[in-house]
């Protein structure tokens, strides 16, 4: 903190918010942002703020939101869901009264408090945001995010902090075999947490451990996980999302809503609001730390890739021929191999990749028992066809997971 006694005015230090400052000179939000003719809530580092001496308060008491240790910009941090590990995230607890901010959606979106920080070419941003147990703030994002994919440079990349193995317990009796959860599993570490972001590619906005879309021409999957935890839990939909105006409308077909101040949006529209609107960003990241939100997240997850991946209804045309694809790629491995690649290139973009590499291995291996084909040569197959280096390097890694591949 940096306190001038003459002017009264404060300076903006890392990890404070607007929230968190005026709570240090007992004030509301409100007051800060007239005396200061804000034109929003973000805040800047190094940003001069006027505050009302009348009011200041130097008791030592006051409740210190973030740790004055806690790193929260670190310009080596590598801003990559694929590989969660390397994002230097951290999160942070502090015990806060509720406040009051105002009764429309809008107003209440600012319980979400920005802190961006320029890095010249792109800029980083923390959200923080009230959790159950105090006050909480996500690690680093950034915007103008350095990959071939990037089609909106205002969307984000967040690996998350709401980690797999900490709430196992949570939904490990929703897994029909012991093993799905270790393809769940497997599947998020090339994906993030179950509050993983990512809102610069063309699916405009991706949230979840496995990425569940947003766009329509990406599946809209993400709609259907809203749509599941509205029907399982509607308290916990509208503490997380009913509240700050976004919904979800199913009359036959779910659709992803959110109120604007210019009307309602719907669809592709109104997940694009969401990756250009970092409070609306922070309602999802939130929304990650709630059981509900985590097993809805596990049962789609289940129903539309894994097990999908082991059913006899769904079928490859190989050679002209239509098999059950459970009959050609059934063992741990093969299966794990499938949900990935179904959840990185979708159900379908995920068969015609496989059914060429099929072919091949057939072709090469000159036998007439598709059903014998090992499973691994047609993984090395699909590697082999790619042309990005990426996609091949996370095709093999398969290999040396540790699931077997005995038939």
């Amino acid at each position: 903190m940096n306190f001038n006694y003459d002017k009264m005015t404060h300076t903006v230090q890392p990890k404070e918010t607007l929230y968190s400052i005026s709570k240090k000179y007992r004030l509301s939000i409100e007051q800060l942002t007239e005396m200061n003719s804000l034109q929003s809530t973000n805040l800047s580092i190094g940003q001069v703020l006027v505050v009302d001496s009348s009011t200041f308060s130097d008791d030592t008491t006051t409740t210190t939101i973030f740790s004055a240790n806690t790193s929260v910009f670190n310009d080596n941090t590598a801003y990559n869901t694929s590989n969660t590990s390397s994002q230097n995230s951290s999160i942070n607890h502090a015990a806060v009264n509720p406040v009051d901010y105002g009764s429309s959606v809008f107003e209440r979106r600012q319980v979400f408090q920005i802190q961006q920080q320029n890095k010249g070419s792109y800029s980083t941003y923390v959200i923080n945001f009230p959790s159950s147990d105090g006050f909480m703030q996500t690690g680093p994002m950034r915007d103008v995010y350095p990959s071939p994919n990037q089609v909106n440079p205002k969307g984000v990349s967040y690996a998350g902090q709401s980690g797999f193995d900490e709430n196992k317990s949570m939904f490990l009796d929703l897994c029909q075999e012991p093993y799905y959860a270790d393809i769940l599993k497997y599947i998020s570490k090339n994906e993030g947490c179950f509050d993983a972001v990512n809102s610069y590619d063309k699916a405009i906005f991706s949230f979840g451990f496995i990425q569940f879309t947003g766009a329509v021409a990406s599946g809209s999957m993400l709609t259907r996980v809203l749509a599941r935890l509205k029907d399982r839990d509607e308290d916990v939909f509208n503490e997380c999302f009913g509240q700050y105006g976004l919904d979800v409308q199913n009359d036959g077909t779910p659709v992803f809503q959110v109120d604007t101040s210019y009307g309602t949006k719907e669809g592709d529209a109104a997940y694009l609001e969401v990756a250009n609107d970092l409070r609306l960003t922070g309602a999802f990241i939130a929304s990650a730390f709630k059981p509900s939100m985590i097993c809805v997240q596990v049962e789609v997850a289940l129903e539309e890739y894994v097990v999908k991946a082991v059913s006899s209804s769904v079928m490859i045309n190989i050679y002209g021929n239509a098999y059950p694809l459970n009959q050609i790629i059934n063992t741990q491995g093969g299966i794990a191999f499938r949900v990935d690649l179904a959840v990185n290139r979708g159900l379908s973009g995920s068969l015609a990749v496989l059914k060429k590499a099929i072919e091949q291995v057939l072709s090469e291996s000159g036998s007439g028992d598709i059903t014998s084909l090992d499973e691994r040569s047609i993984i090395e197959k699909v590697a082999m066809n790619d042309v990005e280096t990426w996609k091949k390097q996370r095709v093999l890694k398969v290999l040396d997971s540790g699931f077997s591949f005995a038939k």
